[in-house]
């Protein structure tokens, strides 16, 4: 009795009630900042470990992987800022369920 209504339920979720065109959205939006977290996350520890330091002149010969800080740091910093912008639009497609969550955790009863 329970395949009937769980088949219902997924026919429900996908005949119209969700708009498939958001889903593929938000699904590419989750992908790229997935993407994003895992280039910043590795380029901010060889950043960090790789070089020698963040003082300006100082450790910038040391090559790895055939970059130096020069050349990898504007990525680090725009991927950053990517996956910024991308965390507050997976945000906006997430607000109508962000705000029935908050109003059922935090109501009285």
């Amino acid at each position: 009795m329970v395949h009937p209504f769980y088949n219902r339920r997924i026919n429900k979720l996908f005949s119209g009630c969700v708009d498939m065109e958001k889903l593929k959205l938000n699904y590419w939006v989750d992908v790229l900042l997935v993407v994003c977290l895992v280039v910043v996350g590795v380029t901010g520890v060889i950043l960090k470990f790789a070089f020698i330091s963040g003082e300006p002149g100082a450790g910038r010969s040391i090559m790895f992987l055939g970059m130096t800080k020069i050349d990898l740091l504007p990525w680090h910093e725009v991927l950053g800022l990517l996956m910024v912008i991308l965390m507050v639009l997976h945000l906006v497609l997430h607000f109508n369920w962000l705000n029935c969550m908050t109003r059922r955790i935090f109501s009285k009863g």
